[in-house]
C-alpha cells in the first residue's frame, strides 16, 4: 500500500520494496533506504517539485 502511495506522489520514479525490505527509487538517479520514511525523505530532497505537488493535493482534501 505504501509503495502505491509513494508511486502516486512521485510518478516520475519507479518505486519498489525488495524481498529484503530495502526501499528503492529509480528516476534521474538511484535512491535506496532501509524504510519507507527514509525513502520519502530522499525523494522529497531529490524531487522537491513533486513533493510540493503532493502537498497541494493533501491540502485540497
Amino acid at each position: 500500500m505504501v509503495e502505491l502511495f509513494l508511486q502516486e506522489m512521485f510518478p516520475a520514479w519507479h518505486i519498489q520494496q525488495d524481498r529484503n525490505g530495502v526501499w528503492r527509487a529509480t528516476g534521474r538517479c538511484h535512491l535506496t533506504a532501509s524504510n519507507a520514511d527514509g525513502l520519502l525523505d530522499l525523494l522529497a530532497k531529490t524531487d522537491p517539485d513533486a513533493m510540493k505537488k503532493a502537498a497541494e493535493v493533501f491540502r485540497r482534501n
